[in-house]
């Protein structure tokens, strides 16, 4: 095993490659999510950061009412 792989907990196997989730082009910062296309521009990356944070924030909050009301529209026979 090499220094920087590791075993997350909960999981059996290495953890594989994963980049940074920030990035720059000509000094605009962008942060990638799996659920749409990177964000950004960002002019700095402590601006993409922040943004992140409010954009996670942003998912949880509307996938948990999601959630609520999905669970609302279930009926037990």
């Amino acid at each position: 095993m090499k220094n920087n792989e590791k075993i997350r907990s909960g999981e059996s196997q290495l953890t594989p490659y994963r980049s940074g989730r920030f990035y720059s082009i000509d000094n605009e910062w962008y942060f990638s999510v799996r659920e749409t296309e990177d964000q950004g521009p960002f002019s700095s990356k402590l601006s993409a950061e922040k943004n992140l944070n409010t954009y996670l924030s942003d998912f949880e909050h509307f996938n948990a009412k999601k959630m609520d009301n999905n669970k609302n529209n279930f009926k037990l026979v």
